[in-house]
């Protein structure tokens, strides 16, 4: 069972950015962090990493719940990020809350602690896509196997 809830939705019309391969010049923390995700993930799997696109729910005009996302193409995988603010009943002030979802499926993660939170959330993505990568494998293995019937010739009893 996890314990941390699901991330609130985001609006329609939830702000969105293009998280670029290269830093720029007064570029905002979420592009740092995107990235850094990113390019963890990239380099865990050996393989190439979209550059995420980050949205989030706006906060100038309307009251909506506090929350953003990355989302990440991972050899083929489509990995969603979500972050929002958690409120406990026994700290006064809201705490930082993540998920991640692999092909629309929860992937169970907590922190560890707020220390390289980047590298936890990479850490779960590689070991999810790296589980799901095998078991397509010994799927597709097995498949051939039961597919592929040899055929002998009648036993020749002298």
């Amino acid at each position: 069972m996890l314990s941390t809830p699901e991330p609130p939705v985001l609006a329609d019309d939830a702000y969105t950015m293009h998280i670029t391969a290269e830093p720029t010049v007064g570029e905002l923390g979420v592009h740092t962090f995107g990235r850094a995700v990113a390019g963890h993930v990239a380099r865990l799997l050996g393989v190439p990493v979209d550059a995420p696109v980050y949205r989030e729910n706006r906060q100038d005009q309307r009251r909506l719940p506090k929350a953003s996302t990355y989302t990440l193409t991972v050899d083929a995988y489509t990995v969603l990020i979500s972050m929002f603010e958690l409120k406990h009943a026994l700290i006064r002030d809201t705490m930082p809350a993540y998920t991640i979802h692999l092909d629309g499926a929860r992937i169970p993660f907590e922190l560890a602690s707020y220390r390289d939170v980047d590298w936890q959330l990479a850490r779960t993505i590689w070991i999810a896509v790296s589980d799901l990568q095998i078991t397509a494998e010994r799927n597709a293995r097995e498949a051939a196997e039961q597919g592929h019937v040899t055929t002998a010739g009648p036993v020749v009893r002298s």
